[in-house]
C-alpha cells in the first residue's frame, strides 16, 4: 500500500515538475543534471545531455554587471557547496544564438533524514520582460519629469492622479498640493463646460490635439495653453482616464499679437500712403489719417490741427477729430489761437507726453473747445508735431486717453511716421494750391492772348485777301500765297490753344446732332484731294449705316487732324487709307499711313500734351492735335488709340457710340 502511494506521489511530482511553466531542473550530489522541464530548455535555448553537464544547462552565464560567470561559481554550484546565495539573486543566461535573458534563481539543496546531501533543485524565473518594462517606465518617468510641458493624468471623474515638474512650473502647484484634487481647480469658471466636453471625447476613445484654451495658475492668473489629451487604458483595453500634455503658449500668443499689431501698423501706413497718393482732397485725407491712427493707437479721442487757405486765400486753422472710432461730421475750421499749439512744441522736436491733464489745462482746453469732450474726461495725452520739410510747425496731432494703461500701448514710432506722412500731405496741398493758381493764370493768359492775337491776324488776313485780288507780278503772288498759308497756320495754332484752355477750364462746349459719318469723311477727303500735293487719300467701306449722334464740327476736327498727321509723318509715301467700320452700338474710323511708325514708348505718350515724336522737330505743330482729339473722342464716350511698328507705318483709330448718354447731352 505504501509503495503504491509513493509511486503515485513520485509520478505527481514528476508530472508537476515537467509540466510547470516555470523553468526548473535537478542535479545530483555531484552537480550533474538529473532532470529539467521544457520551460528550462526553452529558457536555455538548448537541451543539455542528462548526467553529463554540471550545475546548469545554460550556454553561458553572466552577472548583472555583464561579466562572465563560470559554471562552477554559478548560484547552483555555490548552494550545493554550502556557500551563501543571495535571496532572489539575478543572473543573465545566454542562449546559443546569442539571446540573453534576465533570470532570478532560487537554488535549494535536497538532503535525506540524516542530513546527507542528495542533490539540489533550482527554479529559474525569467524577469526579462519585467526588467524592460521597468526600464521603460523609468525612462518615461524621466522624460515626463524633465519635460518643459505639463504632463498630467486624471481619472474619468476628473480627479488628478499624476503631476510632473513641468506642471508645477507652469501652474505653480506642487504634486502633493494638487494630486487628488479635481481638474476643475485649473479651469476658469466660465470654461467649466470644456471639461464635460473633454471627458465625453475621452470616454468615446477620441484624442484631442492642440486644443487652445485658458487655464488658471495657483496665483489665479489666466494663461493661454495648448492641450493634447489622450485616453488611458488598462491591460484589458478599458478606458480608465486621460493623459494631458499642456503647453504654455503665452509667448507664442504674445508674438502673434505683436506680429498682428505690426501687420496692422504696416497696413495702416500703407492705406494712409495710398490715400495720400490717390486723393487731392486734403480735409478728406487728414480725416482718414486721424481716424486710422486713433484706432491703431487705442486712443479715446484723436485731433489733428493743420493750416489751410480759405476761399480768400487767407491761412486758417482747421481740425479733423474722431472719438472712440466715431468720426465727427467732417474737418472744419476752428477759431483758436494757434500760439498755444506752438508753445507745446517750443522746446521739443519730438512727441510730448502729458501724464496728468489736470496739470495741462491749456492742452485739455483744445479737446473741449474742439469737440466738447467733458465726459469721459481725458486724463492723458500724446502730442505729435507735424513739421514741413524745412522744419516749420504746420500742424499737430493730439491723442487723448481716459486710462493710463492704454496710454502706454501707443506706438510712438508709428505715430512719428504718420506725422511725416501728414506733413507730406500738407506740403503737397500747398504746392497744389500754388500750381492751381499758376495754372489758372496760365489759362487766363492763353485765352486773353489768343483773343488779342485774333484781331490783328484777322485784319492782316483781310489786307492780304484784298492784295490777292490786285494786279501783282508772279513773284509777288508767290510770296502772297506763302503769307496766307502761314497766316492759316497761326490761326490753327491759336484755335488749338483756345481749345486747350477751354478743356482745362471745363468749358469746351459740344453741340450734338444726328448725321452720317461716312458723308463727313467723304467731304473731308475731297478737300484733301485739292489741298494735298503729295498723297492720295483712299476710302474703304464707305457704304453702310454710319449714322451717329455727335458734334459734327468736333468729329471733323479729329478726322482732319488724323489725316493731316498721316500725311505729315509719311513723307516718303504717297498714300493714306481711311477705313470705316460699324456695329449696332458704335461707329469707328481708321486712318492708315505708310510712314515712319512709332515705338511702344512713343505710342504710350503720343496723346499727351505738347508731345512731339523724336526726330520730327523740323515738322510744324505744338503737339496738341492728338491731345485735343483724345479729349473730344472721350467726351463723346468713345475711345481713341494707335497701332504702329517702327518703319512700317501707323494706324490711328477712334470709335464713338451711335447714341449719346442722356447725361452727355
Amino acid at each position: 500500500m505504501s509503495s503504491t502511494r509513493a509511486e503515485i506521489d513520485n509520478r505527481l511530482f514528476r508530472d508537476l515538475f515537467l509540466a510547470s511553466p516555470v523553468a526548473g531542473y535537478l542535479c545530483d550530489k555531484e552537480g550533474y543534471l538529473l532532470a529539467y522541464n521544457d520551460a528550462a530548455a526553452a529558457l536555455w535555448g538548448r537541451r543539455p545531455e542528462i548526467g553529463k553537464e554540471q550545475w546548469c544547462g545554460s550556454f553561458a552565464i553572466y552577472g548583472t554587471d555583464g561579466q562572465p560567470v563560470s559554471l562552477d561559481t554559478c548560484p547552483m554550484a555555490r548552494a550545493m557547496r554550502g556557500m551563501e546565495v543571495k535571496e532572489r539573486e539575478e543572473i543573465i543566461v545566454e542562449t546559443p544564438d546569442g539571446r540573453r535573458r534576465n533570470v532570478l534563481v532560487y537554488p535549494r539543496t535536497i538532503k535525506n533524514h540524516e542530513g546527507e546531501l542528495l542533490g539540489a533543485h533550482n527554479t529559474l524565473i525569467d524577469i526579462t520582460d519585467y526588467k524592460r518594462q521597468e526600464e521603460k517606465h523609468v525612462m518615461l518617468s524621466e522624460i515626463v519629469q524633465s519635460s518643459d510641458d505639463a504632463i498630467v493624468s486624471k481619472n474619468l471623474n476628473g480627479i488628478i492622479t499624476s503631476w510632473n515638474a513641468g506642471a508645477q512650473r507652469i501652474f505653480g502647484y506642487t504634486e502633493d498640493e494638487i494630486v487628488g484634487k479635481p481638474i476643475n481647480t485649473l479651469i476658469p469658471p466660465y470654461l467649466t463646460s470644456e471639461e464635460i466636453m473633454i471627458i465625453g471625447e475621452i470616454k468615446e476613445g477620441r484624442k484631442i490635439d492642440h486644443y487652445q484654451t485658458i487655464r488658471l495658475t495657483k496665483s489665479g492668473k489666466e494663461i493661454p495653453i495648448s492641450l493634447t489629451i489622450s485616453p488611458m487604458r488598462n491591460k484589458q483595453g478599458q478606458i480608465i482616464g486621460a493623459s494631458k500634455i499642456a503647453r504654455d503658449i503665452s509667448e507664442k500668443v504674445q508674438r502673434e499679437q505683436t506680429i498682428q499689431f505690426h501687420a496692422q501698423k504696416l497696413e495702416t501706413l500703407h492705406a494712409i500712403g495710398k490715400v495720400i497718393s490717390e486723393k487731392l482732397d486734403t480735409p478728406a485725407i487728414i480725416q482718414t489719417v486721424i481716424d486710422s491712427t486713433t484706432h491703431l493707437a487705442a486712443a479715446n479721442v484723436g485731433l489733428c490741427f493743420y493750416r489751410v487757405s480759405d476761399e480768400q486765400g487767407n491761412s486758417v486753422l482747421s481740425v479733423a477729430a474722431t472719438r472712440q472710432g466715431e468720426r465727427f461730421k467732417e474737418s472744419r475750421d476752428v477759431y483758436l489761437d494757434d500760439g498755444a499749439i506752438h508753445a507745446i512744441f517750443s522746446g521739443s522736436e519730438d512727441i510730448v507726453k502729458f501724464e496728468d491733464m489736470c496739470k495741462a489745462p491749456h492742452v485739455l482746453s483744445l479737446f473741449e473747445a474742439t469737440v466738447g469732450i467733458k465726459s469721459p474726461r481725458i486724463r492723458h495725452c500724446l502730442a505729435i508735431p507735424i513739421r514741413s520739410s524745412d522744419g516749420l510747425l504746420i500742424g499737430a496731432m493730439f491723442f487723448g486717453y481716459t486710462q493710463s494703461d492704454v496710454f502706454s500701448t501707443a506706438d510712438e514710432d508709428m505715430m512719428r511716421s504718420i506725422a511725416l506722412l501728414v506733413a507730406v500731405t500738407l506740403d503737397n496741398a500747398r504746392l497744389l494750391e500754388q500750381v492751381n493758381a499758376l495754372n489758372l493764370k496760365k489759362n487766363e493768359f492763353i485765352a486773353l492772348a489768343s483773343h488779342e492775337l485774333k484781331t490783328p491776324l484777322t485784319t492782316v488776313k483781310g489786307y492780304l485777301q484784298i492784295l490777292e485780288r490786285a494786279e501783282i507780278d508772279r513773284i509777288g503772288r508767290r510770296f502772297l500765297t506763302k503769307a496766307l498759308k502761314q497766316l492759316e497756320r497761326i490761326n490753327s495754332l491759336i484755335a488749338e490753344l483756345l481749345d486747350i484752355s477751354k478743356i482745362e477750364a471745363g468749358k469746351l462746349s459740344f453741340h450734338f446732332e444726328t448725321f452720317d459719318l461716312s458723308e463727313l469723311v467723304l467731304d473731308i477727303v475731297e478737300t484733301f484731294h485739292f489741298s494735298s500735293q503729295t498723297h492720295t487719300i483712299f476710302v474703304n467701306n464707305i457704304h453702310g449705316d454710319y449714322t451717329v449722334e455727335a458734334d459734327r464740327q468736333r468729329i471733323e476736327q479729329v478726322i482732319i487732324n488724323l489725316i493731316t498727321n498721316a500725311i505729315k509723318y509719311s513723307p516718303d509715301a504717297n498714300k493714306v487709307t481711311v477705313t470705316l467700320e460699324s456695329s449696332p452700338a458704335e461707329v469707328s474710323v481708321q486712318v492708315i499711313d505708310e510712314g515712319m511708325g512709332l515705338s511702344r514708348e512713343q505710342q504710350d505718350r503720343v496723346f499727351t500734351r505738347f508731345y512731339q515724336v523724336e526726330g520730327t522737330s523740323k515738322m510744324t505743330g505744338l503737339g496738341l492735335g492728338l491731345y485735343l482729339s483724345k479729349e473730344i473722342v472721350e467726351r463723346h464716350g468713345g475711345h481713341i488709340g494707335v497701332n504702329s511698328q517702327l518703319g512700317k507705318g501707323s494706324t490711328f483709330y477712334f470709335s464713338i457710340p451711335r447714341k449719346q448718354a442722356e447725361s452727355d447731352l
